[in-house]
């Protein structure tokens, strides 16, 4: 299988066009973005992008035509032509004595103008490092392979994903998930983590490093939290699984337990048909019922898979990261039913895994 697949590869080294269906964008070891076709499982494109690929989170233009990446050790934002494989924009974002890291922290505007990271710089002194306020980036899309902030703002500590919608508000997760205006860098909660109100909870733990739910216009997450018979904390009731969604067409926001805490789970889903399924993924795959708070089915997995995603017709489960395979499985039965191996045979670690729908 691998024999063909870098044949594949080979012949694929120019990009070539798009058909309708389903796309699977990500990157790999040691340089590559890869387009696949989802369903023959074939490569579409092979893009060498120059750089580490570490860590690989990707943004997709509005169109899905671009592929903006997070790579160089955190460090810099490349944007991709996803059926050329030109690089048309590119934000090298330390300079001098400042390194600046975003840690994740990655979006485009709904009308694809803008491209907006959260910069963590750090100068360089002769004895010591000096940590610097983090800042909201502002980028035009259009500002070529040499693209500089055109706005910058103060942004929370330990913000990491990002997502715009369709009002112009920029969602950032940290402490809270906040809401940003990036004319001004104005920034509210909105999402309550560290400061929710919920007396018989634990402050929740929140992983927020896969960018997951653009089939369904959302910025969604999970959380996990300890719940207490009462407000004393004294006696632990269970410990949950929960999901937080803020809706990228209305700003409006949701949370909510959905399950007692029974396995690790890295990033998750909803179906792109029927958003009451929630699969969730690490070393099984889960599908849960939000609407009851069932578990529905679960099946162990070859090995860790960081990140999911679901097909546009919701019927299938892409699994991915880690290692040099995506898994695929049915949305019903949670069947293998087929993976793709990366051509350069070197792992996607913790990238992201786009489903980008063509036609």
């Amino acid at each position: 299988m691998k024999s063909a697949l870098f044949a594949a590869a080979a012949l694929c080294a120019t990009a070539l066009p798009l058909a309708a269906g389903d796309l699977l964008v990500t990157v790999a070891r040691p340089s590559n973005l890869y387009v696949f076709d989802a369903q023959d499982r074939s490569v579409k494109a092979d893009c060498d992008l120059g750089a580490n690929v570490t860590p690989g989170v990707i943004a997709m233009s509005p169109d899905n035509r671009i592929a903006y990446v997070l790579l160089n050790h955190w460090q810099d934002v490349v944007g991709v032509d996803i059926e050329t494989c030109e690089k048309v924009f590119h934000a090298a974002q330390s300079e001098g004595d400042v390194t600046r890291r975003s840690l994740a922290s990655l979006a485009v505007s709904k009308d694809g103008s803008q491209i907006y990271t959260v910069r963590n710089p750090v100068r360089k002194k002769t004895d010591r490092y000096e940590v610097m306020q983090p800042e909201f980036a502002v980028y035009d899309a259009g500002a070529g392979l040499e693209a500089k902030p055109s706005a910058t703002f103060e942004a929370p500590r330990r913000s990491t994903l990002m997502a715009s919608d369709r009002n112009g508000q920029v969602y950032v997760a940290g402490h809270e998930i906040y809401r940003v205006d990036p004319s001004n860098g104005a920034t509210e909660v909105a999402i309550a983590n560290a400061s929710w109100d919920r007396p018989t909870y634990s402050p929740p733990d929140v992983l927020a490093f896969w960018p997951t739910g653009s089939q369904n216009d959302e910025m969604l997450l999970m959380y996990t939290a300890a719940v207490f018979t009462d407000e004393t904390q004294q006696e632990m009731a269970d410990f949950v699984w929960g999901y937080q969604s803020v809706d990228l067409t209305t700003g409006e926001t949701e949370i909510a337990d959905f399950a007692s805490f029974e396995v690790l789970m890295f990033s998750a889903v909803r179906s792109a048909t029927d958003p009451k399924h929630l699969y969730g993924v690490y070393t099984q795959l889960s599908k849960h019922n939000l609407e009851t708070k069932e578990l529905v089915k679960r099946v162990d997995l070859p090995h860790t898979y960081y990140v999911i995603n679901v097909s546009s017709d919701g019927k299938e489960i892409y699994v991915a990261g880690t290692n040099e395979d995506i898994g695929i499985y049915d949305s019903e039965t949670l069947e293998r039913v087929g993976e793709i191996r990366m051509p350069s045979g070197g792992d996607m670690s913790v990238s992201t895994l786009h489903v980008v729908p063509q036609g």
